[in-house]
């Protein structure tokens, strides 16, 4: 049996383009391994010219030389049709049903249409403790803000109580702590000593007011059981302000003003504060001004002299002093060590630069998205391919409406996979939750990705649709995405080119969206192996992304790029943070060096907006894909081969001595959001 041949991810294809090489030769072969029952959706077939596609009976001429039901499918253009098996088969009897097909001299070519998953890692679950009789309530509790000189901007608490009356036979082995800002009780720390005192700290954000609560932890042998809370206590914490953030750049000239975006209670510090502006200018005086609000008038400036204008922020706790980064102010960003740590994507420094135009849309085809606050300014309306009803989970096949109604199956939860990849995307940018790599951008949700996975039938009229190409019976996208984002993978060995070496019909739509201007990116997959092997992520042209951990280290569950026969690698483009569990390092505590973004709280069914962390590829490639957006908010007029090369040539270099730097298998480097936008910002 023949097999297809892997194709080069779009670096790949650049480098044997300048090299005069063909792609298709220099293509790495894959080989069968075993038998392989995963299952496959049909076939995608593309019959021969003047050949008709249905017998003279009106039945598909497919289903006549097969012998085999087969139901009528989508027109995916460019000559190509799907064929769906009415239940799905495993693909090696899929995989016969092709070979049958394409000795037939009226078939040009056919291949399975797969069935992917998402590119994302599972937590474990925890198990919960036994339980055995609670104690009685913890008493006498009392907050106090603890600020302290040493560590002027962080809120910090000290709470004191006694001890439960009443222990029903039990010990006490700890001491659990609540807190409440007013939307839910969360635990902010747990001991393992009698000590009836805390510090805490996490999570705490001055100016907001609230409530504590404690536990005592009861013991009898191994099991442990949460006592009753204890009376609440609320408190209000203070610190020393936040940096201002110059909104009109740090320089004034002639008679224009200073200004400074306003800030919120948290970035005040809780407190009162007063700005103070200075513009100096080598060799003339200084000029200051000071003001209550976010913007006063220098008197004096010398006409045709520019001056470097700097801001403090002052209050009782103390002051800060303005500067060229860009942090911002959602309370758990923190958590995000991906955006700004030494392994990171430097988003902060690229920040200055832009956050992102909101006349630009990234598509993200995915499972959907759910309502978030984080998110819901910021959708655009998008398209519903998942063409299995009973996959779909929402009573039809294709349709307008792209919510995801979750993709539970068996004893599976649902993943509500595209809303934390459009979280780590757009997520805006405010005082609460995350923020995305492009906060100010606009998401497109294209839902693919049904209870079953999803199909490369649908997958191929999605990356139509995204770029704003036709697919039969579905409207045009009225905004059609500059960059694509596809966090999704098979968990099998799937070629990408057909097997006689050209282009499959996925590649044949990943082409026409290039030509139509819009930056694809990809998933390099999760299974530890060659990148080559997993589909999408093999098909060009597309920037395919590998995952890195917090130490920038190749993720342990991470493909890789693999050499080919010039002695290139190929595989993978360019890795990014998808978080790695295994090895977290010296990443923020709780985040498990895991990767942080906007989620749903539903088992089976939507619940509420909240926050989650995961890991994989799935986590990496909207990094990019952020990247990519803020590459093309500055200049717009790029197409795919800049985006590529300027994002390649500007990397982060991996950790010397690293698994990455050794074998070359990780792609050009960790992308570098701010070292990109300065190499866009010299394209004429």
């Amino acid at each position: 049996m023949r097999t297809a041949k892997k194709s080069l991810t779009a670096f790949a294809v650049i480098g044997l383009m300048l090299a005069g090489l063909n792609p298709a030769t220099a293509s790495v072969q894959a080989s069968a391994i075993g038998v392989d029952n995963s299952p496959s959706a049909g076939l995608l077939v593309k019959y021969a010219v003047g050949v008709d596609q249905l017998t003279s009976a009106g039945e598909p001429l497919a289903e006549a030389i097969l012998g085999t039901d087969l139901n009528l499918g989508s027109n995916l253009g460019n000559g190509w049709v799907s064929l769906r098996f009415v239940e799905p088969l495993p693909t090696f009897k899929a995989n016969g049903f092709a070979q049958k097909l394409s000795a037939d001299a009226r078939i040009e070519s056919v291949r399975v249409n797969t069935i992917m998953q998402p590119a994302a890692v599972s937590a474990a679950a925890l198990k919960p403790a036994r339980a055995v009789t609670a104690a009685s309530a913890v008493k006498s509790l009392k907050v106090s803000d603890a600020w302290q000189s040493a560590k002027p901007t962080t809120a910090q608490a000290q709470l004191v109580w006694a001890a439960p009356a009443k222990l029903s036979g039990a010990k006490i082995v700890g001491y659990q702590v609540e807190v409440n800002d007013g939307r839910a009780w969360q635990t902010v720390a747990r001991s393992s000593t009698t000590l009836r005192s805390a510090v805490i700290s996490a999570g705490l954000r001055a100016g907001t007011k609230y409530q504590f609560r404690v536990r005592a932890v009861t013991a009898i042998g191994a099991s442990q059981k949460l006592g009753l809370p204890s009376a609440v206590a609320n408190a209000t914490f203070s610190t020393a302000p936040a940096a201002p953030i110059l909104a009109q750049g740090n320089t004034a000239f002639d008679n224009n003003s200073p200004a400074w975006i306003a800030q919120n209670m948290l970035q005040k510090g809780g407190l009162a504060v007063t700005y103070m502006a200075t513009a100096k200018a080598s060799g003339l005086p200084t000029k200051i001004c000071s003001t209550s609000f976010n913007t006063c008038k220098f008197e004096g400036l010398i006409k045709g002299v520019t001056y470097s204008v700097q801001v403090t922020a002052s209050n009782t706790r103390g002051e800060a002093v303005s500067d060229g980064t860009v942090r911002p102010f959602d309370e758990m960003y923190d958590k995000q060590w991906y955006l700004y740590s030494q392994w990171g994507i430097n988003a902060p420094t690229a920040w200055q630069t832009t956050m992102g135009s909101p006349a630009l849309v990234v598509a993200v085809i995915d499972t959907g998205i759910t309502a978030h606050p984080e998110l819901d300014a910021k959708v655009v309306p998008g398209y519903d391919f998942v063409s299995d009803v009973e996959s779909s989970k929402d009573g039809d096949g294709w349709d307008s409406n792209a919510t995801d109604p979750g993709d539970a199956s068996g004893s599976t939860p649902s993943s509500w996979h595209g809303t934390h990849v459009a979280g780590i995307i757009a997520a805006a940018s405010n005082a609460n939750g995350v923020a995305g790599v492009a906060p100010n951008v606009l998401i497109q949700p294209v839902r693919v990705m049904g209870a079953d996975g999803a199909t490369e039938e649908d997958l191929i009229a999605a990356i139509r649709w995204a770029a704003g190409l036709k697919v039969a019976g579905v409207p045009l996208n009225p905004t059609p995405a500059r960059v694509i984002n596809i966090s999704m993978g098979t968990p099998r060995s799937t070629g990408c080119r057909n097997w006689d070496g050209t282009n499959g019909p996925t590649e044949v739509a990943l082409i026409e969206a290039k030509e139509a201007g819009v930056v694809v990116v990809t998933a390099a997959g999760n299974s530890n192996r060659s990148a080559n092997l997993s589909y999408p992520g093999n098909c060009v042209p597309t920037i395919n992304v590998g995952a890195t951990a917090y130490n920038g280290d190749r993720a342990v569950y991470s493909n890789y790029s693999i050499a080919g026969s010039d002695g290139q690698y190929y595989g993978v483009d360019i890795s990014a943070p998808g978080g790695d569990s295994e090895n977290p390092g010296s990443a923020p505590a709780g985040t498990r060096g895991t990767i942080l973004s906007t989620m749903n709280t539903g088992k089976n069914t939507v619940g509420l907006p909240t926050y989650e962390y995961q890991e994989g590829t799935s986590m990496a490639s909207p990094v990019v894909a952020g990247v990519a957006a803020l590459m093309l908010s500055i200049r717009p007029s790029m197409d795919f081969i800049q985006v590529v090369e300027i994002m390649q040539a500007s990397v982060t270099p991996f950790p010397a001595n690293s698994n990455c730097a050794i074998t070359q298998r990780c792609g050009a480097g960790i992308v570098n959001a701010a070292a990109a936008l300065v190499e866009v910002s010299k394209l004429p």
